[in-house]
């Protein structure tokens, strides 16, 4: 085995060797069975159980988005300050637990809008911070950051392959009421499973480092952060939204076409992540970022020229490389503009995700009845200019500021 192969190996293998990297593994990958089980049928569930309208449906994300926003970044400066990240875990495990179970009961419209809105408040970015915390602590582990985020991030495209799928089997067979419990249920295991296996003297004692070194507020560094990653998965939102529509209405094929195309990209992610993340630590993190967000511009420019279904197969696989950039290595990449505040830096750019489905249904939406639905993905294109522009611009911080 060459050098380079190596290299690349025993990143992937430190993930399932050390106990801490491979419970945050195991802990991604059931909370995308949890929530890749319900949320690509939420908006078919609101229009048929609670009877609401296509706009109504679009907008049990928006409060969503909203309070995980403003709460996420909240507590994510108090982990900074305390310099610990388990007990935000469980706490955000807890509330998307009981989020969960309203949902399987009601046929209210309100008591939907404020369950999902609780729910808001979730563990994803809690994990990275953690996940970096981690490598940061373990020396032998700083060289290969990319590879280990990205085979940690695919645990979740895993389990959001599986998810899906058995979402499906779960509403055929019990409903949307076992659904939701079942949901649940998931996400309760996966707070049983932190709780018995992320153990207190794992964790990174660095509160008295992080209360004396992290600085207050939100800089401004994070603001730019957040506002870049936005445009960037309002890109992502706009294809998850419009490609669906692009392929049934434009295309004329049917509906199990749309799950076809969406599971290439997330099989293919599992081997661009870890791949990805390693190139990522031979090139350097901001080159190959930018790099991805180059491809994404590409990518919504082909889509946009009204192709075939199997030229738009073949995009979906240049797709999984483009998410190992922005969804894998785009947060490396963040963290190291505000080594001092992990917390802060992994909830400014995971936080975008939630809210960028307002941007992409704002400006798709009101295109997309004016000029053929393949062009409205231009906008997108535009979207990633601007993000790759204002985070070109961005300065990473040293290696010495980084440990």
């Amino acid at each position: 085995m060459s050098k380079t192969e190596n290299s690349f190996v025993s990143g992937i293998k430190i993930v399932f060797t050390d106990r801490d990297f491979r419970t945050i593994f195991i802990s991604l990958f059931i909370i995308g069975l949890s929530v890749g089980g319900f949320m690509p049928y939420l908006t078919v569930w609101a229009t048929n159980t609670l009877h609401a309208t296509s706009f109504q449906a679009g907008f049990l994300f928006v409060p969503m988005s909203i309070i995980g926003l403003i709460v996420s970044f909240y507590l994510a400066s108090l982990s900074d300050k305390w310099g610990k990240r388990k007990p935000f875990i469980i706490w955000a495990l807890l509330i998307g637990t009981i989020s969960r179970v309203p949902l399987a009961f009601t046929h209210s419209y309100t008591i939907a809008l404020i369950s999902l809105a609780i729910g808001g408040v979730n563990a994803f970015s809690f994990f990275f911070a953690l996940l970096n915390d981690f490598i940061v602590k373990k020396q032998e582990s700083k060289s290969q950051a990319g590879t280990i985020t990205g085979t940690v991030r695919m645990a979740f495209s895993q389990g959001y392959i599986f998810g899906p799928m058995l979402g499906a089997l779960i509403i055929d067979h019990g409903g949307y009421t076992l659904l939701f419990l079942l949901s649940g249920l998931l996400s309760l295991a996966t707070l049983g499973w932190v709780l018995f296996a992320l153990k207190e003297d794992s964790m990174p004692q660095t509160s008295a480092h992080a209360s004396s070194k992290a600085p207050a507020g939100i800089p401004s560094v994070l603001i730019a952060v957040f506002v870049a990653a936005l445009f960037i998965f309002a890109g992502d939102s706009g294809r998850s939204m419009y490609l669906p529509l692009y392929i049934t209405d434009t295309l004329k094929q049917s509906v199990s076409t749309v799950g076809i195309l969406f599971t290439v990209t997330s099989v293919f992610e599992l081997v661009f992540m870890p791949l990805g993340g390693y190139f990522s630590d031979k090139i350097g993190v901001k080159r190959f970022f930018i790099i991805g967000i180059a491809c994404q511009v590409l990518y919504f420019i082909l889509t946009s020229l009204h192709l075939p279904l199997s030229g738009l197969i073949v995009l979906q696989v240049f797709y999984a490389f483009i998410l190992s950039a922005t969804m894998g290595v785009g947060m490396v990449y963040a963290q190291s503009l505000a080594p001092r505040q992990i917390g802060l830096a992994t909830t400014a750019y995971m936080t975008a995700i939630q809210t960028s489905a307002v941007v992409s249904s704002l400006a798709m939406g009101s295109l997309v009845s004016v000029i053929p639905l393949p062009s409205t993905f231009y906008i997108l294109a535009v979207f990633a200019v601007i993000s790759g522009v204002m985070f070109l611009f961005m300065k990473q911080k040293s290696a010495e500021e980084m440990s």
